[in-house]
């Protein structure tokens, strides 16, 4: 997805507090020696006490009995990829909201501190050192795309700060060491999980392929076109494109010529939404095929009746019938003007879940989260999550199908069973 434009601010943070004015205290000019003396106790236990108190670790501090531990956020929440960074700070705010209103941890108080990283590696770099050196988080949500997490996930790395990956996919993130965590399948798993889809359960023999050229187009490309080979199939066209880009007449003649069974486009709904409907313009009209990049509901809304039917993987289902899934619907609605929330919101909101989680077991501390996190087995809205040896996720895959500009839930792929 494309960043913001150049007028945006280097990054943005939650509004600060104003700081409080303390009126200042008059005394007289003579004081009796009692008073000076109960004075001078008074300002010696009160010296005790601030002296008594920890000095705190890296993202928690004491105020009136509870500790507040800051989460540290980042994502794209200006420019044409706000809709999915915005969505994920969503989902990531209500858990926080959700967690403290329950008191779930006892005796600590969670707090978001978001950013704006305009889906930039430079950006992400910068914000990754202000979390880690001003704000002193104790882990970080990852709400972005794979080029900047891959910025940031090395700099959480040499800080010892935790980091759990939303919905970033390409498999190199996790790689930057034991510090980071992903929700989310990797791409090469989640093109997989298409091809044996597409090929086994739809009989598709022959898919065309259009996928973005970045880092999360390519892993998944690579794990779609390798599955569908193995399956028997063929890949006829395996053609890239732009993130900006308006005209896709050449792609789609190449194509129409190829007369594939079916064609398969990873990337974001953005391009997604002008390629399908230049497709069908253009007088294709076999099935369409996508990936978690169009779950948003600016795909239906941008594509409109060329939405149609378009299969895509993702991880969260709207038709999940788990009392915690439907509640998460309908507390998003109502929070955030009515917009049923996408799996970016869903797997942000898990991520703060996982956290919440780790300090309730193991601690505030980011050493203390970071041991706690291998054992995590929570339900989350997005599906259950648990971690495998290199920190990735366990999880489902769902298929879902654009109907009546809504996803509507199809199948599962569960990719331990393959």
């Amino acid at each position: 997805m494309k960043g913001s434009p150049p007028s945006a601010p280097l990054v943005t943070q939650a509004k600060d507090i104003d700081e409080r004015k303390v009126p200042k205290m008059r005394f007289p000019l003579r004081w009796p020696l009692v008073g000076l003396a109960a004075l001078a106790a008074v300002a010696m236990v009160g010296l005790s006490a601030c002296q008594s108190q920890p000095s705190g670790s890296t993202g928690a501090g004491t105020a009136g009995g509870v500790k507040e531990v800051k989460i540290g956020f980042f994502g794209p929440l200006t420019g044409d990829s706000a809709s999915d960074g915005t969505s994920a700070k969503n989902g990531a705010e209500m858990a926080v909201n959700e967690i403290n209103a329950a008191n779930a941890i006892p005796g600590v108080k969670l707090t978001l501190v978001p950013y704006d990283d305009q889906n930039k590696s430079e950006q992400a770099s910068s914000i990754a050192q202000k979390l880690i050196e001003q704000d002193k988080v104790a882990a970080v949500v990852d709400g972005s795309y794979s080029t900047p997490s891959r910025a940031a996930g090395p700099i959480f790395q040499r800080a010892k700060i935790p980091m759990i990956v939303a919905y970033a996919v390409h498999p190199e993130i996790t790689k930057a060491g034991d510090y980071i965590f992903r929700i989310i399948y990797v791409g090469q798993i989640q093109g997989q999980a298409m091809a044996d889809y597409a090929t086994k359960k739809l009989g598709y023999k022959s898919i065309a392929m259009l996928n973005v050229d970045n880092d999360y187009g390519t892993s998944i490309a690579e794990g779609f076109s390798n599955t569908v080979k193995k399956n028997g199939g063929t890949v006829p066209v395996a053609r890239t494109y732009s993130i900006g880009q308006k005209d896709f007449a050449p792609l789609i003649t190449a194509v129409k010529d190829a007369n594939p069974d079916a064609l398969y486009v990873v990337g974001y709904y953005a391009e997604a939404s002008l390629i399908v409907q230049q497709a069908r313009a253009a007088g294709f009209t076999k099935p369409i095929l996508s990936t978690d990049g169009v779950d948003s509901p600016q795909f239906p809304k941008l594509a409109g009746k060329d939405a149609e039917g378009v299969i895509l993987t993702t991880d969260f289902s709207r038709q999940d019938p788990r009392q915690k899934v439907q509640d998460f619907i309908k507390n998003y609605k109502a929070k955030y003007g009515g917009g049923t929330p996408d799996f970016l919101a869903a797997s942000a909101y898990d991520c703060v879940e996982v956290l919440a989680d780790a300090i309730k077991r193991g601690g505030t501390t980011p050493e203390q989260i970071k041991a706690a996190l291998p054992a995590t087995k929570i339900e989350g809205v997005a599906g259950n999550v648990s971690f495998d040896q290199n920190r990735e996720v366990v999880k489902t895959i769902f298929l879902v199908k654009v109907q009546n500009g809504e996803f509507q839930y199809v199948d599962k792929y569960d990719p331990t069973a393959q």
